[in-house]
């Protein structure tokens, strides 16, 4: 079993300490959140959270944090979870900041990328809030075109572009996974993504979650391809944590990938400190990884 940390509303130096500790503690990857605008005293909440989160979360750049850990770091991989695609407004950049993380990685950045949740960001971006799918998917690929082709050009919906070198270019493709939740988007997911970012989730739900992603795989003549399924379990309906045998349940299932918190979520408090973040991994690793 793979598993991966989120690292979530964490300090970019103490996220740093945490993922140099999971490397040694033989987690497979850390991933970390991106919002780049929060709004305060508007009242806007995250429809899959059960309960209003505080809007002054620390969220690093994902790409400056991602540079950090995979440069103190040797076998470790990082991930974005999620980045909201479509209201960052120019893809070259995306394309660039990502293939350079993979160049000086040897190829260990995993692309999380999704439509996001808060119509506030993409006003701020100038991005119309109603295209944010079909421009998620033209932005996925265009970041394909520009990492594969020399020379790439485009014409599409959004954006259109001649003939266009992007250097520097990965030296292997990047793997972009789709954050997804509702049922159209698992299957979209299939249809256009290397891999699944789902959410926590109840092992009771996997399995159907994963049947809509298949569907999609099938429906656009992907079942064939490499795909990953990365999903974080949630808490017994007693509040106990999941089991190593929960987790084997899960890989049954069809998950490849874990993912473990984020940590506060899975502590159960809003702002953990971060001994208890540390001492988290640490109980984690011994219970289902040592």
């Amino acid at each position: 079993m793979r598993f991966w940390l989120h690292i979530h509303n964490t300090p970019p130096e103490q996220g740093l300490e945490l993922a140099v500790m999971a490397e040694q503690l033989g987690f497979e990857g850390v991933v970390g959140d991106d919002h780049w605008f929060m709004p305060a005293g508007t009242g806007v909440q995250d429809p899959n959270e059960r309960a209003p989160l505080p809007m002054d979360y620390i969220f690093p750049d994902i790409f400056a944090f991602g540079g950090a850990v995979l440069a103190r770091t040797r076998r470790l991989k990082f991930g974005s979870c999620i980045m909201v695609l479509a209201n960052r407004t120019n893809p070259f950049l995306v394309a660039k900041a990502a293939a350079t993380l993979a160049r000086l990685s040897d190829d260990r950045f995993v692309m999380g990328v999704g439509t996001g949740w808060m119509r506030n960001e993409y006003d701020m971006a100038g991005v119309d809030w109603s295209s944010r799918v079909p421009r998620t998917v033209e932005m996925m690929e265009i970041l394909r075109k520009l990492w594969n082709e020399k020379p790439a050009e485009h014409h599409g919906t959004f954006f259109d572009f001649p003939p266009t070198f992007a250097e520097p270019r990965p030296a292997r493709p990047i793997p972009i996974y789709m954050g997804s939740v509702a049922p159209v988007a698992l299957r979209r997911t299939g249809k256009v993504a290397d891999g699944w970012m789902g959410m926590t989730s109840r092992l009771s739900d996997i399995a159907g979650q994963i049947t809509l992603i298949e569907e999609g795989r099938r429906d656009s003549g992907r079942e064939k391809l490499p795909f990953e399924y990365m999903v974080g379990l949630a808490r017994h309906d007693d509040g106990s944590l999941p089991s190593p045998d929960d987790y084997k349940r899960a890989v049954e299932l069809g998950v490849t990938q874990h993912h473990v918190g984020p940590i506060d979520h899975a502590l159960g408090v809003l702002r953990s400190s971060f001994e208890d973040k540390k001492r988290f991994v640490e109980e984690f690793a011994q219970r289902n990884i040592r």
